[in-house]
């Protein structure tokens, strides 16, 4: 029983570097180990430290994408500074607009109602005098 443990142990750590090796990309990491993907999402739902090691991998990923934009951005590639200013410069206005048509029973809707609903405060959180 302890050996089948340990050759887990081995699969696992396997798939984990040949998910890092491809940036996050499960099949491509899934393929190079000749472990399915069934088994990586069983392992991943039901694995605490293996989830916590492959979510430690995607940030990876983000970290080295969002690199890669920067150095888009530094060498004035217009649609990359588009993008950041899109997505992180809403404070400053750079806000893309979209027009949403909404329809019922082939009718256009003429009155669309938000009701915003603030959280109830926690009682258990002091504001501090």
């Amino acid at each position: 029983m302890e050996h089948k443990k340990e050759n887990l142990g081995i699969k696992k750590e396997s798939l984990l570097k040949a998910l890092e090796n491809s940036l996050g990309i499960i099949s491509t990491a899934c393929n190079n180990t000749g472990i399915g993907r069934t088994t990586f999402y069983r392992w991943y739902n039901e694995d605490e430290d293996f989830k916590k090691k492959v979510d430690d991998i995607e940030n990876i990923k983000l970290d080295y994408v969002e690199t890669q934009l920067m150095k888009n951005i530094q060498n004035q590639d217009t649609r990359s500074i588009i993008f950041y200013l899109q997505h992180k410069g809403h404070k400053r206005g750079y806000i893309q607009k979209q027009n949403i048509n909404l329809t019922a029973n082939d009718e256009d809707i003429k009155k669309v109602e938000i009701e915003i609903i603030k959280p109830k405060s926690d009682s258990s959180i002091t504001k501090e005098s």
